[in-house]
């Protein structure tokens, strides 16, 4: 399905057309390996040990001592890059000679490469140099090297797409083929006739690497990232054809591609198949079901979860008890989703069911979620997400109150929730407004929640330029003037008393 090409050569090319320097991205300074879900903190690396015979002893000169020195001490990455640039600019590979640059010294800069988030494209470019200079010179690349490059390749881009998908896949497929070494330009006779003493070209062996499971759960992050179910179903395959078991950080990412593809049927076959394996869904996975459900309009699995999360916080008594007992064993029961009783909702849960009912316009809902965020023994402060969401849910169901002003326009379905959509009133925005004033200064807004505010206020006022004065000079004492365009052009017409464009509302 994928043509895999030499990732050797391509990254020579990649190289030569994308200079690298100190200026081109920043790095803080890291010794351990830190990559992708499994290299977390400081590692002993695998130094490899292998010294073929024959090699000549390359020219040493006081300049190339320095430079690996500052290979191996540096205490900024860009300062071992620029010495392990000197070095193969200036001390090219010889296949006749021991490589100037130690085996040790390439597996540190590749360690230290690793451990840098974000990744980016030029990071990618660096791991892959340092990598082939590894694999040209005779060097052995461990799997977990493989897997941060594989990584880098599919978060090199602010999006990821099938192409960088293809990209890791044509790193996987080298990852699996032994590397072939350039060859002397001598022909056979000239070295069958040199004397004993004259050294001959090494033999190195060589063996596969085999991939792991945080290859194939790398491979199929990227897959998901893409959004694309074809790249999806290939590396579910490759992992499916592998011997690998799969971890909790691999259920998690599919739960998280079938719960934004609204695919609720394998959300649930996906938590059938954690729960037989004994694999722990977690708060992550929780929150992601959250999601899947309230996204396929099943908003009543969604409360039960955090019915259940909340009780392990504040328990209740009597009936009320019951009936979280209930809950919770159709949970178990139907939806194959055990919730330990020590787990109790984070941030994350907060504003996923803020945003949840906020969007199916269930007030009641939010503002209880959203008065549990701040009254929990485990308080959080609330998220500008869940402020967004709160204000943009204003935006979409609220109608100014009045006699017949309220019931236009409503369908009749919008109808039978009435009593919910009369709760996005004036009265409450102004109350929500408030605790969002309340946040401490520290605290930044971005334009575009400034902006749902505004246009909240726009509509449930009936466009009132008292209120909506009001509302601005609020925001600009608070968090100062430089906005977008936008907000610009609305501020403007706020003080001519004038409409709001049309176009600054979509």
């Amino acid at each position: 399905m994928y043509k895999s090409n030499k990732f050797t050569s391509k990254t020579r090319t990649a190289a030569a057309k994308h200079r690298l320097g100190d200026e081109n991205a920043e790095y803080r300074c890291a010794g351990g390996v830190s990559h992708s879900h499994t290299h977390r903190g400081r590692q002993k690396l695998p130094v490899p040990t292998q010294s073929p015979q024959g090699y000549q002893a390359a020219p040493r000169d006081k300049r190339l001592e320095q430079r690996l020195h500052v290979l191996l001490t540096a205490p900024t990455i860009p300062n071992a890059w620029t010495a392990y640039r000197y070095l193969i600019t200036n001390y090219p590979y010889n296949p006749l000679q021991k490589p100037v640059i130690p085996y040790g010294h390439l597996h540190r800069l590749a360690a230290r490469l690793a451990s840098v988030k974000p990744r980016t494209r030029t990071l990618y470019l660096q791991l892959s140099s340092v990598l082939a200079t590894l694999r040209r010179t005779g060097g052995r690349i461990f799997v977990w090297e493989w897997n941060a490059l594989i990584d880098c390749a599919g978060k090199q881009w602010r999006k990821t797409s099938i192409a960088d998908y293809r990209t890791a896949l044509d790193i996987f497929n080298d990852m699996k083929t032994p590397p072939r070494l350039p060859e002397h330009p001598a022909s056979d006779d000239t070295f069958s006739n040199s004397s004993p003493s004259q050294p001959s070209f090494p033999t190195t062996s060589w063996s596969p690497v085999k991939p792991d499971i945080t290859t194939y759960t790398t491979l199929l992050s990227i897959a998901v990232r893409s959004k694309q179910d074809v790249a999806v179903r290939h590396a579910s395959k490759l992992l499916r054809l592998s011997d690998c078991s799969p971890t909790r950080f691999t259920y998690l990412t599919l739960l998280s591609f079938y719960a934004r593809t609204n695919q609720l049927s394998e959300v649930r076959s996906t938590l059938q198949k954690m729960k037989q394996q004994g694999v722990e869904v977690g708060m992550i996975g929780l929150n992601t079901c959250i999601w899947a459900f309230a996204n396929n309009g099943r908003m009543d699995i969604a409360c039960m979860i955090y019915r259940v999360l909340r009780y392990n916080v504040v328990r209740e008594t009597g009936s009320m008890a019951d009936d979280i007992a209930a809950t919770a064993c159709h949970l178990r029961d139907t939806e194959h989703l055990d919730i330990p009783p020590g787990l109790s909702p984070n941030r994350a849960v907060y504003t996923s069911m803020i945003q949840c009912s906020a969007y199916r316009g269930n007030m009641v809902q939010a503002l209880h979620v959203f008065a549990d965020m701040l009254s929990m023994p485990s308080r959080h402060l609330p998220s500008m997400a869940a402020f967004r969401a709160i204000f943009l849910g204003f935006y979409r169901h609220g109608r100014r109150l009045g006699p017949t002003k309220f019931t236009d326009g409503l369908t009749t379905q919008e109808q039978r929730h009435l009593p919910e959509l009369s709760a996005w009133n004036l009265d409450n925005l102004t109350l929500v407004f408030k605790a969002f004033m309340d946040l401490p200064k520290g605290v930044k807004a971005n334009g575009r929640l400034l902006y749902w505010i505004i246009v909240a206020f726009w509509r449930l006022s009936g466009n009132d330029p008292v209120v909506l004065r009001n509302v601005w000079e609020q925001l600009e004492g608070k968090y100062g003037r430089g906005w977008d365009g936008r907000l610009e052009r609305i501020g403007r017409a706020i003080y001519s008393s004038q409409a709001i464009d049309r176009k600054d509302r979509a």
